[in-house]
């Protein structure tokens, strides 16, 4: 069942915005819209595979993933390779679609373009939990905020084997599902995608918890009280500890290791010098919907909700402290998106009558900031519609062929 939508004054009410977002076609048509704007917006480089004659060699570390997902990867621990034994969804999937042995490899492309595709659900989706707890008007310039920001455009600049869109397509799926065996396959996928997902849990947990009480966290009891246990939110804490359990045993049985340390550049011990040199990418991964997450922490503030204000700036703290441990800090900092879904819903919530002008700020600003992605250093995402000569040279590829 679907929570019943909360009513709004007049004043936020657009007849024709609802009639749209209210019917299942509406909708489509509004994340087709968007899904195109992403697109234009977004070159596409993991098109550039099919300028390499064999993928499969250039990239052997990912084929042999597919081939024997269990067996330990013998690369050097600062590479991204090295990193994913433990992320197992999407080999798998391109291990049941056949796709390692496609044209020397070049059929591998298949999983990018199942990744782009992916971006249309993950637009309904998050219209639709918007829906449930805000105004039309808010779901809609809430919901373009995200397709401007990187987050959005993850689904198609993605060159190098990260599939984060399958991440946050499945971490989004996990707090649209109200079913516990929907909500515990969802995350279970999103977690074994990557394991930055499991940082995540914390925000779809608490997402659950408060949508149990219309978005009231009045003590520590709501979270263990009898009926608790029985809810949806419960099921969240079942996904974390069946990953943990996961996760040793194949470290156990198969020797699979994550690596760790400043030479894998993964380590705490890099977040001082992250943040003295790269501080700016805790702005630019969330760009203009920072307006409502600010809005609610002083609003929580205001209205002394001093444990939910608590609960909400920890889990902000630590997306922020596990992104500046790797280099990757804008990939890292989009798995906090299910917060900033919450920070959207607070912010109507409590600031009715203002939330829609807040909304038009944040879309505003996400629209106008040109999307940059940092690792190392920032890089502006380029556009499709100004990316003729790499397009250009792709088409040139195939008329020699």
């Amino acid at each position: 069942m679907l929570a019943a939508r909360p009513k709004f004054s007049g004043s936020l009410t657009y007849p024709r915005l609802s009639r749209v977002l209210c019917s299942w076609r509406g909708r489509l048509g509004t994340a087709l819209l968007l899904f195109f704007l992403v697109f234009l917006t977004t070159y596409p480089k993991y098109i550039e595979i099919l300028l390499d004659p064999s993928p499969a060699l250039t990239n052997k570390y990912f084929f042999n993933k597919i081939e024997h997902p269990l067996m330990p990867a013998q690369l050097a621990a600062g590479t991204h390779g090295a990193k994913s034994a433990f992320r197992l969804t999407v080999p798998l999937l391109a291990k049941v679609l056949h796709l390692s042995s496609a044209r020397n490899g070049q059929g591998i492309i298949v999983l990018y373009l199942l990744q782009s595709l992916l971006l249309l659900p993950f637009l309904i989706l998050l219209m639709r939990i918007f829906q449930r707890f805000s105004n039309d008007r808010s779901t809609l310039l809430l919901t373009l905020s995200f397709a401007t920001i990187y987050v959005g455009k993850s689904f198609f600049w993605d060159y190098d084997f990260w599939f984060d869109g399958y991440a946050y397509f499945f971490l989004a799926l996990g707090m649209a599902l109200r079913t516990r065996s929907g909500i515990f396959c969802a995350l279970q996928l999103a977690c074994w995608t990557d394991e930055r997902a499991v940082v995540s849990l914390y925000s779809i947990y608490l997402f659950h918890l408060l949508q149990e009480s219309d978005f009231k966290l009045i003590g520590i009891r709501q979270y263990f009280n009898r009926p608790f246990f029985s809810k949806s939110s419960s099921i969240v804490i079942l996904v974390a500890l069946t990953y943990l359990l996961g996760r040793l045993s194949l470290a156990h049985l198969f020797d699979l290791r994550t690596p760790f340390g400043e030479e894998a550049g993964v380590s705490f011990a890099l977040v001082p010098y992250q943040l003295k040199h790269r501080l700016i990418g805790i702005f630019l991964a969330f760009e203009g919907l920072w307006v409502p997450i600010l809005a609610t922490l002083f609003v929580l503030q205001q209205k002394k909700e001093y444990i939910l204000f608590g609960q909400f700036s920890a889990i902000l703290m630590v997306h922020i402290l596990v992104a500046y441990s790797v280099f990757d800090i804008t990939r890292s900092m989009g798995y906090a998106f299910p917060l900033l879904v919450i920070s959207g819903i607070l912010m109507v919530k409590h600031l009715a009558e203002a939330s829609s002008r807040l909304s038009l700020l944040t879309a505003l600003l996400c629209i106008i900031i040109p999307t940059q992605y940092l690792i190392y250093y920032p890089r502006q995402i380029p556009w499709t519609l100004f990316s003729y000569p790499e397009i250009k040279a792709l088409m040139m590829s195939f008329y020699h062929v």
